[in-house]
């Protein structure tokens, strides 16, 4: 360009001056001074209009030929070669560094800071900035491989790496699908050539490569195809009927005629800019000749000089008169001669003649060309314009164009395109525009994938918006610029959300919906929505906004298509072009030139119009095939083609330009973002203060306004929103996590909380009354209470409160009942239909369901009385009607078209509509409950499974799917649906409605739903009037409503009725009997008492044999009470060998009894003959009655007492093992006297910080053995060596032995298996009977911590309710209509009750005054109608209005006649004693058997020989557990294997144990502490011995036994002795040594998984097996005995119950077999797994609780814990003698058995094996396989052969010299190696063991040293290593050196074919292996010889030391030296 003047600027001229590049372009700002070379060769005063003649060159100043005027100075030629000498010089000056603004060229980089540099030195590996930015990013500014990848065409698109080869042609060649691997049958190929295509009839195919491009890009002057075949085949001979533009003479064809004469050479050889006239204006200094072949410049004309082929330019008229000399022009134009009109005048450049006016005007350009002269603002100035760019642009060099800019003003920032595919959204950095950029390239890459069905897409410069128009999952999303973090902001109100548009000011959000038929709009987080116009919607598409004019336009191709412009808050409303439209599509906003854009699909078109509807241009028509979106940058226009599958692009004001930017799937919206197209300014909503949603609007309308969501009103003041609908909320169970979403019609759904449960959420309903959730959790079979409202944030697990946590099976369905406040749910496992309530916590069966149906859903209506259940049977599924009570006949609803999987119900109260899900059927039904007819809701779904109904919309989810769906409930609108999709947190991937922590990983196979209810006012008026909710409806537990006006009442489960009004309800236990006329319930013990309880006397009629009235027995001094407290004898006759009793009690226990005295030995003969223990004497009581015991002669000089007795100071004898015993069992204390001093632990036992006592081989074993920690603390080193092991977090790893990896479900379900059992730990409900559990279920805290004004709960519940917890009783908390008064209070006849003593004395207590009538005064009176005077009353008389009420005296009770007092046999009311009860007068005595003393209370009875301990089994332990002090010892260890069951023989002091897992049966001698013996059982598992006799009878056949052996280890064999049925399993055993008695529990498997038991007794051969009772649903866990008492206990873990039945022979009919209960649903009875029978107390554990139960047995049966700290004990033996009592003989003692010595019923029998043989008879030979053991040698038969003991003494001296030499050798090496401590292991194969050594190794856990000092029997002792093949165990030496135990590995075994069980002895008994462990150990490794054991860990019982305790004492100083044993 040159700029130059022909004129002399006058003085005061002003000048602007314009940027062009670094040059200062002068512009005259006057109407005469400028003269610009606009490259026409002709000078005049105006400025280039278009880009031609902008190019011009210094020649065309040169050919300037014309004179100036005269009166203007000429300026000389010169002055225009100055000119440009300047512009060369600036542009040597622009190429120099400069600032940071400063602009380079187009064939320049620009650095950071702000220089410039070639691009060719970009990216060339040096680097030429400063800042070495031009080295940066060059892979992506080059569109380098292999990130990226270039299409072929010239600066064509550069494709993201993941774009190649997937399939889409995305380069417009297609050249990306290039070289793809393609599979085949015979594998991967690689495709060299694109697939042969069809292009259609728009498109032209390329020769080489066969890729399709738009016909109009055929001969359009440009290469388009990769070999320019579209610009070489067939152009030139084009025929004018295919072009449909202009067809240039070189075969060019344009598109458009608009592009002829347009300024612009478009057909390259001129000819479209030939002959234009409007281009060769005089005005213009130019001149066309008439035959329009040339354009010559008006100097040319009328110089005398033909210049025009037709000589046009020089006509007569150029020499005419008059002439210019003559002719006179107004100022400022020139006078020029003309070929036909001569002289006419010409005004300069930029101006017009005003002929009328004689005057130059000066043209607006702006006006007249617009828009075509600038990109955004043209300003008009005299004599010519400029171009003006808004803030954020930047005016290029051709003072036209204006680009984009970033905040720092430089071209930097790229603009980005968006565009939708349906499944995706994808990105498009465009170029920066410079034609000569090597970056021009636009960059294609995805944003978000696998998305479904995406059609707009808007962006803000922070997050990108998208809409989802998928059925069912519409939507509108928003995600981060990189497309992470998809949330997905609306989904309620949609239904087709085509276009969006995002408000940058306010970030409000507009959009479209095609089916909704309006414009709506969103805040920015869519928590409020409105709609905005919907009136003459009806088919909106594209959407665009114009922020800050508050204007808002969108396209409707409808019915009446049309732009429309509108407020952005919905108003003024108005189409702005409705004619000559069709479908318009995508529309766009240039804010900057103020126009609209659009394309029509049907015209193929883009048009325009300015935003009043005026200006309509067409800019592009004819080349577009099917356009839909379209966006506008700077002069670009962008639009996407369905026809062609692509993205275009071309100029805004011309349409040229046109090109092809990429190709993809078929294309949708197109948006472009750059800072510049959305400026910030300044709003009225950012001052605005409305409460939610602020909508911008035109200035006209204030600029705003205040619009409020969906339920909500405006307020007066136009600010604020007033709620008129409360918001429902939708829960959603996902697994442990409850979701709380808040629905609306329109809007988000807003997740206002995610809680984190303790519980798994199977099943909810929402209780409205309270507004909590109740929940299901049916893998830990519980029923909660949650409130949702205390949840602060999310994922904090707020506590809940268990409603029901036994006796739960699958819970299908639960339902609340508001109106009477029940709670009900089905459960399909147990085929029942239950309630709860709320008022009274108690709970009711409401229907069993008998055969083989299940209730699988369920629905109650409480207005109208009845519920809906589904029952699944075996061959169809139905619906149900039933009362809510569960009485009646059921009504048969529906019984077809019903599936066989889940059905679940909702009902809608406000239209009387039941609504169920089919998952089978694929429906959901619903029907007018009033009228059941079934009507289809919506049908083929994926399984649908709960429902909720919230508002008008009724929501499902599916199994399997982790959606939410949800319609209206008029079945009208489409479906919707949330996905609820796991969130990554600050890291994740994506987010949605359904936020839950990605803990939870996959979603489950249910969601559970329920939905917030609110009562309105109708449905709480109904409730309050409920009978239920008056006094309960007088109903002593369950209320349950018929109908709104009447209520009937429920017992719970276990209650019956008390009587016939049905009304209150009392225990099924207490109602053993009812009576005929009243209904009234008694217990059997009122049935044929000789006594009438029952009015009608129904309880003493019918009475047979067996329940007739027993007689009244008192025996006297001198006589023996029987035990059946039915006879008596004299004592003479006690003990004298005759059976006198019937019971034969006369005969027991006569060791003791001492018939000198008739007393047993420890008893006192009084003088009346009544026998009084010793310890009672001289305290200060009578009881012998006759003050013998008391006697001063006795008291004052006591006698000496019997040997093993203690004698108190005031003479009283005691047992000699109550001393010092820490019990007061002295009345005068002095059995506890200074001498006993203060129990301390043993020097070699650790002493926990609580003072118990623990043995050392426990202390840092890696558990928690004190209690409070204190053995697992300093252990460093020497604590447990923790493997290195992880177990992943799929699997469970005990804590105990951290190798152990277990199946997750091993948690908490019921059974321990780690070694101590913590997988059953904080499983919640296993707190002590003396702790307080938290709400929490997972803490327990001391009772005494309850209200202490402290909180030791985490949850606080332990400080919660303390004003009411010291007045809780037993007693209900509710009140009934008509209740009765308690026994010592009055009835005051109107529901008052008042004290007896305030009764007739003279005051009126009661408000009616009943307490007060004229008998007061005589009701006592003796009566003297009978005469004699009778007193009214035998014993007390109390006056009463009503009369006399007479009382007894205390042991007497009334009579029938309620006058006279009969005396109470306490001893058949209750059990008050522990033993022996005996009735007297007015009261009892209690007496114990002869093994026992009365205590002090002289209720309860102590054993003579104390110092009992307590056994129990810890998985491979059994530990020893013992009083005063507190002491744990490790009794015996199995090393890793499980020890099934165990008892202990006190007699021999012999213990025995099982193992399943070896199939062995180990004796161990508690004296010596040595595993004595081991005995093979297939498959052992619980046992017990036979004190008696020494037998061990093993129940076998794991856990489903159907075998009991007997085994003597004497006698080293085993024998089968009796069998079940196949379809029973043995359970338990239990052994009465004394009576000859086995007993045994035999499980019967019923039908649906109930199960029955059986109590059988038999004689110890098996024989005379007798069924004692059989029990339904149960399942008896443990047996145990009390011989004194013959009674049998037995534990129900199905109905969590301790029975006892009686074996006690009756009057010769047989046992006595009445059940009796003793505990039942007690805190002591969990899961309980094992019993023992010890004073009077049982002793039972449970599995998973850390702690044994001491329950009582007589009197107030208390319980008391004992801490375990294990959590795994299974059983439980109390170690005392007197729990075994010894018969007077032992018929085995006498015989003569070869083999076992059975026990029979008339004797005994002899057994070889399971054989009964012959008393005498030789077992068969190869019957014994033994391994001696050294401790029974000398028991052994010994070999008679002289030689045999030589070759044995000489094998035993090689043998122990070459230990000895073998030890030697190993003690020098060890010292060599730098040991001081010499550790000598034993090692020998375990030959139960199938694994090999080195697998045997990775598993072995290591021990506590043990030392091996004093172990007696231990001839030798050798050291010796196998192999790693072999595997080794170890024994440590004394040495204290670490032992590692071989663990006892080894398969079930299965029984020989003689069924005869062979002892392993430990020791080979060949003769030349006797005494060596080590040789037998060879023996073993090579296959032969016998069997041995591994080592057994060993502590000693022994009764023979004094110990005193509870149930055991101390033990001698080295008792916890545990001996390692072979």
């Amino acid at each position: 360009m040159c700029v130059g003047t022909c004129l002399h600027p006058p003085s005061g001229v002003k000048y602007a001056y314009m940027a062009v590049g670094r040059t200062m372009r002068m512009l005259d700002l006057t109407s005469r001074t400028r003269t610009v070379c606009n490259g026409n060769g002709n000078c005049n005063g105006s400025t280039s209009t278009s880009t031609a003649t902008t190019t011009t060159t210094a020649s065309n100043c040169k050919n300037v030929r014309r004179k100036c005027q005269p009166q203007l100075s000429c300026r000389p030629i010169w002055w225009c070669r100055l000119a440009m000498l300047l512009l060369i010089f600036s542009a040597l000056a622009a190429a120099a560094p400069g600032p940071a603004n400063t602009r380079c060229d187009e064939e320049q980089f620009q650095c950071r800071d702000g220089s410039c540099i070639l691009q060719a030195k970009m990216c060339d590996g040096r680097s030429d900035c400063t800042d070495a930015t031009d080295e940066l990013d060059c892979d992506y500014k080059l569109c380098r491989e292999p990130h990226w990848f270039p299409c072929a065409q010239p600066h064509g698109a550069c494709l993201a790496a993941e774009l190649k080869c997937n399939g889409i042609d995305n380069c417009p060649g297609g050249e990306d699908e290039l070289n793809c691997p393609v599979s085949t049958r015979f594998g991967s190929i690689y495709r060299k050539q694109l697939p042969a295509r069809n292009c259609s009839s728009s498109q032209y195919m390329c020769q080489r490569d066969r890729s399709c491009i738009p016909i109009e890009f055929q001969c359009d002057g440009k290469s388009d195809c990769a070999d320019s075949s579209d610009e070489l085949a067939g152009c030139s001979s084009q025929s004018v009927a295919s072009c449909r533009g202009h067809l240039c003479p070189n075969g060019r064809c344009l598109q458009r005629k608009q592009w002829l004469c347009d300024g612009v050479d478009d057909c390259g050889d001129g000819s479209d800019e030939h002959g234009c006239v409007d281009l060769c204006q005089p005005q213009m200094g130019k001149f066309m000749c008439r035959n329009r072949e040339h354009c010559l410049p008006l100097a040319k004309v009328c110089d005398g000089h033909s210049d025009c082929s037709d000589d046009s330019d020089e006509f007569e008229a150029c020499h005419s008169k008059p002439d210019c000399s003559t002719k006179t022009c107004p100022p400022g134009a020139t006078c020029h001669m003309m070929p036909v009109d001569g002289a006419q005048c010409f005004c300069p450049a930029g101006f017009r003649l005003a002929k009328l006016r004689n005057k130059c005007e000066d043209i607006d350009e702006c006006q007249e060309n617009e828009p075509e002269l600038c990109s955004q603002s043209c300003e008009n100035t005299s004599g010519g314009y400029r171009c003006l760019c808004d803030p954020g642009y930047q005016l290029a060099r051709d003072n036209r164009t204006c680009r984009a800019t970033d905040t720092n003003g430089s071209e930097s920032a790229h603009p980005l395109l968006l565009y939708t595919t349906q499944m995706n959204v994808m990105g498009m950095q465009l170029g920066s525009g410079r034609a000569g950029s090597r970056w021009n390239r636009p960059h294609v890459y995805q944003v978000a994938g696998n998305l479904s069905k995406v059609i707009g897409v808007a962006y803000d410069g922070s997050h990108i918006y998208w809409t989802n128009i998928q059925n069912e999952a519409e939507s509108i999303v928003k995600a981060n610029s990189d497309g992470s973090h998809a949330e997905i902001l609306l989904t309620s109100g949609l239904d087709a959300p085509e276009d969006l548009a995002v408000d940058w000011l306010t970030q409000n959000i507009y959009f479209s919906d095609n089916v909704m038929r309006h414009i709506a709009v969103c805040s920015h987080d869519a928590h409020n929505c409105v709609v905005l116009v919907s009136e003459d919607v009806h088919q909106p598409r594209g959407l665009a906004l114009w922020p800050q004019r508050g204007q808002m336009f969108w396209t409707d191709w409808g019915i009446k298509p049309m732009i429309v412009r509108a407020s952005m808050d919905g108003a003024r409303s108005t189409p702005i072009v409705s004619d000559n439209i069709h479908w318009p599509n995508g529309i766009a906003l240039d804010m900057h030139q103020e126009r609209i854009y659009w394309v029509d699909a049907k015209l193929g078109s883009v048009q325009t119009v300015r935003p009043d509807g005026t200006g309509r241009r067409t800019v592009l028509d004819g080349m577009l095939k099917h356009p839909y979106g379209l966006a506008v940058y700077e002069d670009q226009l962008y639009w996407s083609d369905w026809g062609t599958k692509s993205i275009h692009a071309c100029h805004k004001h011309s349409g040229k330009q046109h090109r092809v930017l990429a190709k993809d799937r078929t294309i949708y919206a197109v948006h472009i973002y750059h800072p510049a197209k959305q400026p910030q300014t300044p709003n009225a909503c950012a001052t605005a203060r409305c409460s939610h949603l602020c909508l911008l609007a035109e200035p006209a309308a204030g600029g705003h306004s205040c619009a409020c969501p969906d339920g909500m009103l405006l307020a007066p003041d136009q600010q604020r929103c007033m709620q008129t609908v409360k918001r429902q909320r939708l829960f959603v169970g996902v697994g442990q996590y409850l979701l709380e979403i808040e629905h609306t019609a329109f809007g988000r759904h807003v997740v206002s909380a995610s809680h984190a449960l303790d519980c798994v959420i199977s099943e909810m309903v929402y209780n409205s009354v309270n507004g909590t959730l109740i929940i299901a959790d049916n893998e830990r079979h519980i029923i909660v209470e949650y409130q949702p409202g205390q949840g602060q944030g999310q994922g904090h697990s707020q506590p809940l409160r268990t409603l029901i946590h036994s006796n739960l099976g699958n819970v299908s369905a639960l339902a609340f009942d508001h109106l009477s406040q029940n709670l009900y749910w089905s459960d399909a496992e147990r085929r029942v239909v239950e309630l709860y309530s709320f008022t009274t916590r108690h709970r009711a069966l409401i229907r069993f369901f008998a055969g083989q149906e299940s209730p699988i859903g369920l629905s109650v209506m409480p207005a109208e009385g009845y519920l809906y259940v589904a029952l699944k049977g075996r061959r169809q599924t139905i619906i149900d009607r039933l009362p809510l009570s569960g009485m009646g006949t059921p009504t048969h609803v529906f019984e077809d078209e019903l599936g066989d999987d889940d059905i679940k119900m909702a009902a809608d109260y406000e239209q009387h509509t039941l609504y169920w899900s089919d998952s089978d059927m694929g429906t959901i039904r619903y029907t007018d409950y009033h009228q059941t007819q079934a009507m289809m809701f919506r049908g083929k779904l994926r399984r649908p499974y709960s429902l909720a109904l919230v508002h008008q919309d009724l929501f499902w989810s599916e199994l399997g799917s982790a959606s939410i769906y949800w319609a209206h409930k008029s079945n009208m609108g489409p479906r919707k649906r949330i996905d609820v999709v796991p969130t990554g947190g600050s890291d994740g991937d994506g987010d949605t409605h359904g936020q839950y922590p990605l803990s939870m990983g996959v979603p489950p196979w249910r969601l559970a739903l329920a939905a917030s209810v609110s009562i309105g006012e109708e449905q709480l008026q109904q409730q309050r009037q409920h009978p239920c909710q008056h006094q309960n409806g007088g109903c002593s537990h369950i209320c349950v409503g018929v109908g709104q006006l009447a209520a009937t009442c429920l017992c719970p489960v276990g209650f019956v009725y008390r009587d016939a009004s049905n009304r209150s309800c009392l225990e099924a236990l207490d109602c053993e009997f009812r009576c005929r006329s009243s209904g009234e319930c008694l217990t059997l013990a009122h049935r044929c008492n000789g006594r009438q309880d029952c009015v009608d006397r129904s309880d003493e009629q019918d009475c047979d044999e067996g329940h007739k009235p027993r007689p009244k027995v008192m025996c006297g001094a001198r006589q023996f009470a029987c035990h059946n407290a039915e006879d008596c004898v004299d004592k003479d006759r006690r003990c004298d060998g005759h059976k006198d009793c019937p019971d034969n009690s006369d005969e027991l226990h006569c060791s003791q009894f001492d018939k000198t005295k008739s007393c047993h030995a420890h008893q006192m003969a009084c003088d009346n003959g009544k026998c009084v223990d010793q310890s009672l004497m001289c305290d200060g009581k009578n009881d012998c009655g006759d003050n013998t015991d008391e006697a001063a002669a006795k008291c004052d000089s006591p006698a000496s007492c019997d040997a093993g007795m203690f004698q108190c100071s005031n003479g009283a004898c005691i047992a000699g093992s109550w001393e010092c015993d820490g019990r007061i069992d002295c009345s005068d204390a002095s059995d506890e006297h200074d001498k006993c001093g203060q129990r301390q632990c043993p020097a070699d036992m650790h002493r926990c910080l609580l003072g118990q006592c623990l043995d050392r081989r426990l202390v840092c074993d890696g558990h928690n053995d004190c209690g409070d920690l204190s053995d697992e603390l300093n252990c460093g080193e020497h604590g447990q060596s923790q493997a290195n092991i992880s177990c992943g977090a799929q699997l469970y790893q005990c804590a105990s032995n951290l190798k152990l990896c277990l199946d997750p479900a091993v948690r908490c379900n019921g059974t321990a298996e780690c070694p101590r059992g913590e997988d059953e730990a904080d499983c919640g409900d296993m707190c002590s009977i003396n702790e307080f559990q938290c709400r929490s279920g997972k803490q327990c805290i001391r009772k005494e911590f309850r209200c202490d004004r402290a909180k030791d709960c985490l949850d606080g519940s332990d400080e919660e309710a303390c004003d009411k917890i010291h007045n809780q009783t037993l007693s209900q908390p509710w009140t009934t209509a008509r209740r009765a008064c308690r026994p010592h209070l009055f009835d005051c006849q109107d529901g008052e009750c008042v004290d007896m003593s305030r009764v007739c004395n003279s005051f009126p207590d009661c408000q009616n005054g009943n307490d007060e009538g004229p008998q007061c005064a005589t009701a006592c009176r003796a009566s003297t109608a009978s005469g004699g005077g009778r007193p009214v009353c035998q014993h007390k008389c109390r006056a009463t209005p009503a009369g006399a009420v007479c009382s007894c005296f205390d042991g007497y009770r009334l009579d029938t006649d309620q006058r006279s007092c009969v005396d109470v046999n306490e001893c058949l009311d209750g059990q008050p004693c522990a033993q022996i009860c005996e009735n007297t007068l007015g009261g009892y005595q209690c007496q114990c058997h002869a093994d026992f003393m009365l205590r002090q209370d002289r209720v309860s009875c102590k054993s003579l020989q104390a110092g009992a301990t307590l056994l129990f089994s810890s998985y491979n332990e059994v530990r020893n557990l013992s009083e005063q002090p507190m002491m744990l010892q490790l009794a015996w260890s199995a090393n890793d294997s499980r020890i099934d069951g165990f008892d202990v023989d006190m007699e021999r002091q012999m213990g025995y144990f099982s193992s399943e897992e070896q199939g062995v049966v180990y004796q161990v001698d508690l004296r010596r502490r040595l595993v004595v013996r081991a005995l093979a059982v297939p498959s052992p598992t619980k046992l017990a011995v036979d004190w008696a006799t020494g037998n061990v009878y093993v129940l076998a056949g794991g856990s489903a036994s159907q075998e009991i052996y007997a085994c003597s280890f004497p006698a080293r064999m085993c024998g089968r002795i009796l069998q079940v049925k196949t379809h029973m399993h043995l359970r338990h055993l239990a052994i009465d040594g004394y009576h000859g008695r086995l007993f045994y529990i035999a499980m019967r498997l019923e039908s649906f998984g109930h199960a029955s038991a059986e109590l059988h007794v038999a004689r110890l051969d098996g024989s005379h097996k007798e069924l004692m009772l059989h029990k339904k649903d149960s399942y008896m866990t443990a047996l145990a005995l009390d011989p004194h008492q013959q009674q049998l206990y037995y534990l129900d873990m199905h109905s969590r119950t301790l029975e006892r039945i009686s074996y006690r022979s009756r009057s010769g009919t047989g046992p006595h077999r009445r059940p009796e209960l003793m505990l039942q649903k007690s805190h002591a009875l969990k899961q309980p797994s094992g019993l023992s029978i010890y004073e009077n107390h049982a002793y039972i554990v449970n599995l998973g609780s850390k702690e044994a139960v001491r329950c009582r047995l007589y009197g107030e049966r208390i319980c008391k814990s004992i801490n375990l700290n294990v959590l795994n004990a299974q059983d439980i033996v109390v170690a005392g003698r007197s729990r075994q009592p010894m018969p007077a003989t032992n018929p085995c003692h006498h015989s003569h058995c070869h083999g076992m010595c059975i026990l029979a019923d008339y004797g005994y029998e002899c057994m070889c094996g399971s054989q009964v043989v012959a008393e005498g008879e030789q077992c068969p030979h190869g019957t014994f396989n033994e391994l001696e053991v050294g401790a029974s040698r000398q028991d052994r038969p010994q070999s008679s052969g002289s030689s045999i003991h030589k070759w044995l003494l000489a094998l035993l001296v090689l043998v122990v010299g070459s230990l000895a030499a073998g030890l030697g050798y190993m003690y020098y090496q060890w010292r060599q190696r730098g040991h001081r401590d010499l550790n000598i292991n034993l090692h020998f194969q375990n030959p139960l063991s199938t694994i090999d050594g080195k697998a045997f190794i990775d598993h072995e856990r290591t021990e506590a040293s043990v030392g091996i000092n004093g172990m007696e029997g231990m001839e030798g002792m050798a050291s010796s290593h196998s192999s790693n093949e072999t595997g080794t165990t170890s024994a440590s030496s004394s040495f204290g050196m670490p032992n590692v135990f071989q663990r006892l590995l080894r398969p079930k075994q299965t029984s020989s074919g003689s069924q005869m069980a062979t002892e392993m002895l430990l020791e080979n008994s060949r003769a030349s292996e006797l005494y060596t462990m080590d040789i037998g150990r060879k023996a073993a490794g090579a296959g032969g010889g016998g069997r041995q054991v591994p080592d057994i860990l060993v502590a000693d019982i022994d009764d023979d030391t004094p110990t005193g305790g509870q149930f055991g004492g101390d033990y001698a100083g080295d008792d916890a030296n545990a001996r390692l044993v072979p």
